[in-house]
C-alpha cells in the first residue's frame, strides 16, 4: 500500500527543498563560530560572520554597518574574563528564497577576578546567502538574566 503523505515532486521542487534545508544548516553553523568567535574574542571570526550591511539590534540601540558591529563587539570582549557560550532550541525559519532566521536561545558562563556569572537570552539571527556564501544580515540580542552565581538568579 503507497504512502497516504508521499506526493509526487519535480526536480526544481526537491532542488528547492535541499536548498533551504542547506542553508538552514549554514546558518545553524554560523551561529555555533559565533558562539567560539565571542570565546576567543576573535574578531576577524566574527567580521567573517557578518554581511558588510549588517544590522546588529539590542534593546538599548541598533547599529548598522560590519564596522559599526565589530565595534560593539571590541567594546563587550574588551574585559579579561573566561566566557563560554552555549546555544540550545535553535529553531529555523524559512522568510524567502535565500534567507533563514534563526531563533536561538543562548546561556553563558562567565568569570572574573571576583564574580562567576550565569546568565541566558535570546538570539534571532536573520542569514542570506550572498556571492561569498552565508552571512548575518541581522542579529538581535536579548539578555534576559544575568548573575552572579553567588546571589542566583530566583528573584530575577
Amino acid at each position: 500500500m503507497a504512502d497516504a503523505r508521499a506526493t509526487p515532486t519535480s526536480d526544481t521542487t526537491l532542488l528547492a527543498r535541499l536548498d533551504r534545508l542547506e542553508l538552514a544548516e549554514e546558518a545553524r553553523s554560523l551561529a555555533a563560530r559565533y558562539a567560539r568567535a565571542c570565546d576567543a574574542r576573535d574578531l576577524d571570526e566574527l567580521e567573517s560572520l557578518f554581511a558588510p550591511d549588517a544590522v546588529l539590534e539590542t534593546p538599548h540601540r541598533s547599529l548598522t554597518g560590519r564596522d559599526a558591529v565589530l565595534g560593539f563587539y571590541r567594546d563587550a570582549l574588551k574585559a579579561e574574563v573566561a566566557q563560554r557560550h552555549f546555544l540550545t532550541n535553535q529553531q529555523v525559519e524559512h522568510v524567502a528564497p535565500g534567507i533563514v532566521r534563526l531563533r536561538s536561545y543562548f546561556l553563558y558562563t562567565s568569570a572574573g577576578d571576583a564574580t562567576s556569572v550565569l546568565g541566558w537570552g535570546t538570539y534571532v539571527d536573520d542569514v542570506e546567502r550572498r556571492d561569498a556564501g552565508a552571512v548575518v544580515v541581522r542579529k538581535a540580542i536579548e539578555v534576559l538574566s544575568s548573575n552572579d552565581v553567588r546571589t542566583g538568579w530566583a528573584t530575577s
